[in-house]
């Protein structure tokens, strides 16, 4: 078992969000309504990877060198996309908490007992969210070419953190299914 330690990191915050359980079908992507599912859903997890990320720096000791201030600058990364997400949800005039959204992936993350497990773990969310984000980029090119472009930058970002495990845990290979 990992010794946790006391760090700097603060306790999650969810507001504005509205906590509960997500519809289990979202509206059509093509709609405004549909869009803003996508946008408010994957904003709250890029919250959720905030939070969870600042945990693992905070309170992970076996974490190889360098590792925490990684996770630290990958948190801001996360909040960035957050905020852009957020920006335009508000330009298209729909409201962050008007649908509920699941804290699944951030209590999925907490139960990573240490640095390993961690990044392991967050590394094959980040891709999943990467495919996600390009797939999106694709489909609203046409109808919505500012969410396609966001959606876009969001994705080749997301290499970057996904290449962490490779980076800090090379004996692993590619056992997070990141990349490849």
């Amino acid at each position: 078992m990992v010794r946790l330690t006391r760090g700097t990191y603060d306790p999650p915050m969810w507001s504005p969000y509205t906590i509960g359980t997500a519809p289990k079908k979202m509206r059509p992507l093509t709609t405004k309504e549909g869009l803003g599912d996508r946008l408010r859903l994957i904003a709250f997890a890029e919250r959720q990877a905030f939070h969870a990320f600042n945990h693992a720096a905070a309170h992970f000791t076996d974490a190889p060198e360098g590792l925490r201030e990684a996770w630290r600058w990958v948190a801001l990364e996360e909040a960035k996309h957050e905020s852009w997400l957020l920006t335009r949800l508000g330009d298209l005039g729909l409201e962050v908490g008007a649908v509920p959204v699941s804290l699944d992936l951030y209590h999925s993350l907490m139960r990573c007992e240490g640095a390993r497990e961690f990044a392991l773990y967050v590394s094959n969310a980040e891709e999943r969210g990467r495919v996600g984000a390009e797939k999106f980029a694709q489909v609203l090119a046409q109808v919505d070419p500012v969410s396609a472009a966001m959606f876009k930058k969001i994705a080749e970002e997301e290499v970057e953190h996904i290449r962490l495990v490779d980076r800090f845990f090379p004996a692993d290979g590619n056992q997070s299914g990141a990349l490849g």
